[in-house]
């Protein structure tokens, strides 16, 4: 209870905070309560780092979910960097299913991001099963006015049997997590910077009469799938929209005056088209 009323407070405060200055805030906090940075690391979302696999030659993603004290784990290799004795590996049959999910989910950023990095990382629970995450990550090319643009993706999947009044199901919860941030810098706007995250949750239950990586692999594909799209759907058309809708109203004088007008056009129109089909 007394560790519930002090995290609840700094992830308040972290919220609060400009999201692209995350890791700054959460070092200032951590700062003010060390015994919260362990907790405050689990639950709040950051941009993805990389770390260079030296055996492989390729970055790879440092993240929670891959980390043991200091050091980070290759999905590529399995290896710790900086190495590290007695490091947590997964098992191998756990291994093998995280190297499948590895070229499935490199097809999927061809697909669908043409180009970036992606890394699943999978591990056992004490229950016999295990989770996993999918990260993603990609940066756009400079253009006009756009001098940085990044997407970081996190999707993060846990799985439970469910047994109860004699049902053999698998529950299948992913929880993603979209951290964006764009930096704009033109004559006419000055520099800008779009920053935030949204996150999504869903949940599907399914038969438990397969058990291959295949099947597993397939949920969890079309799981990933469907929230991101979503994700993408909302990023776009709703908080895109507002942002435009704001930036219109307060960075140019004639903007509010402007909204008034459309308002009232629309509603004129609206309360002709009333009367007409009275």
């Amino acid at each position: 209870m007394e560790s519930s009323s002090k995290i609840i407070p700094a992830l308040n405060i972290l919220r609060r905070l400009p999201p692209s200055k995350i890791r700054q805030n959460i070092a200032a906090v951590a700062t003010l309560r060390p015994e919260l940075q362990d907790e405050i690391l689990q639950r709040v979302d950051q941009p993805l780092e990389l770390e260079l696999d030296t055996q492989k030659g390729e970055y790879f993603f440092k993240s929670e979910f891959n980390r043991d004290g200091d050091s980070y784990r290759s999905p590529y290799t399995n290896t710790y960097f900086p190495p590290l004795d007695d490091a947590v590996l997964p098992s191998p049959k756990i291994r093998l299913l995280e190297e499948k999910a590895q070229i499935l989910f490199s097809e999927y950023l061809k697909l669908y991001y043409e180009g970036g990095i992606v890394n699943t990382f999978f591990w056992d629970k004490e229950d016999g099963g295990f989770a996993g995450c999918v990260l993603i990550k990609k940066e756009c090319e400079k253009m006009k006015g756009v001098t940085k643009g990044v997407w970081d993706s996190l999707n993060v999947f846990d799985i439970k049997q469910d047994n109860a009044g004699g049902r053999n199901k698998q529950i299948y919860k992913i929880t993603s997590t979209v951290v964006l941030e764009i930096t704009m810098n033109t004559e006419q706007t000055g520099e800008v910077v779009l920053s935030g995250n949204l996150t999504k949750q869903r949940e599907e239950s399914y038969n438990h009469d397969d058990d291959s990586d295949e099947t597993h692999l397939a949920r969890i594909g079309k799981l990933v799938e469907e929230v991101e799209s979503s994700l993408r759907s909302n990023l776009e058309n709703v908080y895109f929209g507002k942002t435009k809708e704001i930036a219109f109203s307060t960075r140019f004088e004639a903007g509010h005056k402007q909204n008034e007008k459309i308002t009232s056009a629309l509603r004129e129109n609206l309360f002709a088209h009333m009367k007409k089909t009275e």
